[in-house]
């Protein structure tokens, strides 16, 4: 095997892989061509190397540290092997296959087309969707085919088509390069995008480019920005339709630009004008939660600079205003003339490897393939493209059914069958109570997955194996337009197969056979890039366009190169940078632009909505190390051992005002009528004191459910709300309401378990580099001690200094230790990796001495998943580095004067000692936290210690610009547990 050029399976980066054997990879890195120490990830089975792809036009070889693990993500514990019933009994694919064929074929002649739905991912290959969406609205006639694409970007998708007419991403990476300024709204970039954030980054020390980061919270992003916006949540869109108002007010628009090439501007204006002075900088300020200097800063640097890029991510989309915003942000960029211009322009981040490649298939109910809408014109070409005629095929005349619309219609016996393929639902939709009411209401459910665990996997009547990340071969569809191939490197696991494959042989057995007949991926792909060219052949406008990949080979198709469109000849193969309506042509039936009417009036009273006393405001999203509902990443060890637990991050005011704790366990629901149930659907977290939230804003985050934690996760407490254009649920800043959950003990538990958990209020699995722990709390002492206790367990107690006590429990079998309790009435911090080492081992005097120690030692925080760097490794380099700056000063001079360049030299050492924070960048604010928090502690000590010298060691002002320095004891409570605003899917 040589190596195999992929592309990464996580965000919508788009990174490029390069997998290969070791001896290959050796060769490699004894030759210097790889980066080793930031780059190279560990084979689970000593097999293969996979490293960032230098050549490809998004990372360039870097990765992040999801990326760096992609190997790690191969052993997952119930692979899907073969199709399953219910009952768990193993069928044969042509057993499964006739039964859906015929399941659907009988639901449609009994019920209508609209009976049945697809609901797909992001996860899938582009061919996949291709041939989902053609079966779905070609044949069978019904657009009730969505994706959970729908949950994180559709409001872009909306606000594209408003402005341009069509869903376009003009621009391209290389313009946050070259970009003089960098707005991110709604987007915590530094951990959901780490490599493109990397980039930026660069940027600013190569050419000064400024970082503005606009978002509610402080964040591992914010901290890195030359300026930080922390607006009040929801108002987004006022600060941009005050923006507009701006460059209105100081003749900054490019009138030639507007006149010739847009439409609509001086009627938005006039909407303004109705509130004017609203839009006074103070009053505009007041409502926004700013200061007017820092409004006013702003909106110079928006209008003093020619080269302004703004993207957004979550933060804006996951909103009841998300489209609205979007387009706001389109039209102070439109207003300048910034489309399609080298560093200019609105980018929309995306959150999934193929979100965008599923929006060019037509994967969301709202959209036909090639990015058509369901017009006459539009539809006729589709159904002369496909042939339907001659099969009793018909287009679907209209949009179907979004995500949240799609599971209220199964919840209502509307939706008769359904096949979901590559996503979770009943774990990342809001509302998860409702959405078990839909597949319990669902006659049948066909679920394609890699793994039996997710909770949507077990309610399928029919399960069938896809193939993984390693085994398939389409390919994918970056945030910046670029199409690269996925490769498979390993066999498929027992009868795994195929998404488009499945699809289409289930077409062929409901009557669709000629129209179906693909005999690899390459005639998948080949089939649409044709259609696109026909697409684009009669409606000229459309920017979307594959022409010059319409008639490749099979070997080319192989070799394909990343590319990205449009490709309207070969010659473009391979093409990189490129930018779209750089000439002021846009795909709206005039060729012009749209300038969009946007709330405003309405975010002011979202933004000054009051929460009680018991309520705050929840914001869901991911953290930095995991990827949605953590059936990839949640068995990786590395990446769960920066957060352990489900978490609830809160202003330590809040948590006063709440009566509680860091590290309490809480319980939360909705104030809103419609997701209430009566199975008392609660959420349960930890507590976090994190003074980076606004006071009354939570973030927790969204990966948590059944399958690794007692709760549901946190979309159980979550309304359905959704953007009324977009329709996608608005996961941000819902009101609930949060309760303490009493426990007499809680604590850790390694080997033997009760799979059932029996009395426990808390239990979160916890995956090890060797095996797991188990997390655990009760609300009664009694039931704890007496958890898995036996005759023969051997019971003690262990007074730490802390005053706090660890009662010990070990289960002996055959004088090994089988099993290891550790309880408390406080957290148990031990370092858990070593302590499960101790299970199998022989009890003796030697055990129990380790066992001591580990206790008595307690843990230290992950802060860099790349290296395994821990705040202690952290905190001892920099007290030496301290240490021998102060030695050396005092053999130098009589008075001692540590400076801020003293600090910022022992950071540079140690970074450079210990690795942590200079792979893949998404823990450098943590990194320089630790740092500063430690460096303080130090010179506080040192200045008692020099005192009878008469000494004098002063303080420098060591906090990352916008940071904020905090006390020792505060980030040691916080565990490194970092929250964003940011992202799900």
């Amino acid at each position: 095997m040589s190596n195999i050029q992929s592309s990464c399976a996580y965000c919508g980066v788009g990174c490029g892989v390069t997998i290969s054997p070791k001896s290959l990879n050796s060769g490699l890195i004894n030759s210097g061509l790889l980066n080793v120490g930031t780059q190279k990830s560990t084979a689970f089975n000593a097999k293969f190397e996979l490293i960032g792809d230098q050549a490809h036009p998004a990372n360039k070889g870097q990765l992040c540290a999801k990326g760096e693990r992609l190997i790690e993500s191969l052993v997952q514990l119930n692979t899907l092997r073969y199709p399953k019933l219910k009952s768990g009994k193993p069928v044969s694919w042509d057993a499964a296959l006739t039964t859906v064929a015929e399941t659907f074929k009988q639901t449609i002649a009994e019920h209508g087309p609209d009976s049945v739905a697809f609901y797909l991912s992001g996860q899938l290959l582009t061919e996949d969707y291709y041939v989902a969406n053609k079966l779905a609205k070609g044949f069978i006639g019904t657009a009730n085919v969505d994706t959970n694409s729908r949950l994180c970007m559709s409001s872009a998708v909306s606000g594209h088509m408003r402005a341009f007419g069509e869903d376009v991403v003009p621009g391209c990476y290389e313009d946050f390069e070259l970009a003089d300024v960098i707005v991110l709204v709604g987007a915590n970039s530094a951990w959901t995008h780490p490599v493109l954030f990397q980039r930026m980054i660069k940027a600013r020390e190569q050419r000064g480019t400024k970082i503005v980061v606009i978002d509610p919270a402080k964040t591992a992003t914010s901290s890195q920005a030359d300026l930080h916006l922390q607006i009040a949540p929801g108002t987004d869109s006022l600060l941009f339709n005050g923006l507009l108002q701006f460059i209105a007010d100081n003749d900054a628009a490019d009138t030639d630009y507007i006149a010739a090439y847009t439409q609509n501007f001086e009627a938005v204006l006039t909407e303004l004008s109705q509130d004017k002075q609203q839009f006074e900088v103070d009053n505009l300020a007041t409502s926004l939660g700013l200061s007017s200097s820092e409004l006013l800063h702003f909106y110079q640097l928006f209008i003093g600079n020619e080269k302004v890029m703004t993207a957004s991510c979550q933060g804006v989309n996951q909103s009841v205003l998300g489209t609205d915003t979007t387009n706001a942000m389109i039209n102070c960029h439109l207003a300048l003339a910034h489309i399609g211009k080298p560093g200019s322009g609105f980018f929309s981040l995306t959150g999934q490897p193929n979100a965008m490649g599923g929006r060019e298939v037509g994967g969301l109910a709202t959209q036909l393939a090639c990015h058509m809408g369901f017009t006459d014109a539009e539809r006729q070409l589709l159904a002369d493209f496909w042939h339907t005629d001659d099969k009793s095929g018909v287009i679907a005349k209209d949009k179907g059914l979004t995500a949240v619309e799609l599971f209220d219609a199964m919840a209502e016996g509307k939706i008769k069958a359904v096949w979901i393929m590559g996503t979770n639902p009943l774990v990342s939709l809001p509302n998860t109570a409702k959405i078990q009411q839909a597949f319990d209401a669902c006659p049948f459910v066909v679920v394609s997955d890699i793994t039996q665990d997710a909770a949507t996997a077990k309610q399928a009547d029919i399960l069938l194996p896809a193939l993984g990340w390693s085994e398939k071969c389409g390919t994918v569809t970056n945030s910046e337009r670029v199409i690269t191939r996925q490769r498979g490197f390993i066999p498929a696991k027992g009868e795994a197969k195929a998404d488009w494959w499945a699809l289409a042989e289930v077409a062929k057995l409901m009557g669709f056979e000629n129209e179906f007949d693909f005999k690899n991926s390459a005639a998948v792909f080949k089939e649409f890039a044709q259609l696109s060219k026909a697409v684009k052949s009669r409606f000229p406008e459309k920017q979307f366009d594959l022409t010059g990949m319409s008639n490749l080979t099979d070997e080319q198709y192989d070799a394909l190169k990343p590319t990205q469109w449009p490709v309207a000849d070969t010659s473009q193969l391979g093409q990189s940078n490129q930018r779209v309506y750089q000439y002021g042509l846009f795909s709206t039936p005039s060729q012009k632009a749209q300038f969009i009417t946007t709330a405003h009036s309405t975010v002011v009273s979202v933004a000054t909505e009051v929460v009680s006393q018991h309520q705050v405001k929840l914001n869901s999203g991911r953290s930095r190390d995991q990827w949605h509902t953590m059936t990839r990443t949640g068995h990786i060890a590395s990446l769960r051992a920066s957060i352990p637990e489900p978490f609830i991050a809160m202003h330590p005011l809040k948590i006063q005002q709440l009566d509680l704790q860091h590290g309490d366990l809480v319980s939360f629901e909705t104030e809103v009528d419609d997701a209430k149930t009566d199975s008392g659907r609660v959420a349960a977290a930890r507590v976090v004191s994190d003074d980076n939230q606004a006071p009354d804003i939570a973030f927790m985050p969204m990966h948590w459910s059944s399958q690794f934690s007692i709760g549901d996760g946190v979309n159980q407490a979550l309304s359905s709300a959704v953007d009324p254009v977009s329709k996608q649920p608005a996961f941000k800043c819902q009101t609930v309401s949060v309760s303490k959950v009493n426990v007499a003990l809680q604590g850790v538990i390694f080997g033997d378990h009760d799979p059932e958990f029996n009395g426990t209020c808390w239990n979160v699995q916890q995956s090890l580099s060797q095996g797991e722990c188990f997390h655990i709390a009760f609300s009664d002492a009694e039931q704890g001690f007496g958890f898995q206790s036996t005759l023969y367990s051997l019971k003690w107690t262990i007074s730490l200094l802390s005053k706090q006590l660890i009662h010990v429990q070990c289960n002996i079998h055959k004088g090994l230790l089988v099993s290891l309790k550790l309880l408390s009435d406080q957290q148990v911090e031990v370092a858990l990796e070593p302590m499960h080492l101790l299970i199998g081992k022989e009890v003796d005097t030697a055990l129990m001495q380790q066992l001591h120690q580990l206790i008595k030692a307690g843990n230290s925080p992950l802060i860099c998943a790349c290296t395994g760097v821990t705040e202690a490794k952290i905190q001892d380099a920099m007290l030496q580095k301290l240490d021998n700056t102060v030695f050396n000063k005092r053999s130098a001079a009589d008075n001692i004067s540590i400076n801020q360049a003293d600090f910022n030299a022992a950071l540079i050492e140690t970074q450079a000692e210990l690795g942590c924070g200079k792979q893949c960048g998404s823990c450098h604010s943590e990194v320089v936290q630790c740092a500063s928090d430690i460096w303080l502690v130090g010179l506080e000590d040192m200045a008692i210690e020099t005192k009878d010298s008469e000494h004098e060691t002063k303080m420098p002002a060591v906090a990352t610009q916008n940071t904020e320095v905090k006390t020792q004891s505060e980030n040691t409570k916080k565990s490194s547990t970092k929250s964003t605003q940011e992202e799900v899917a």
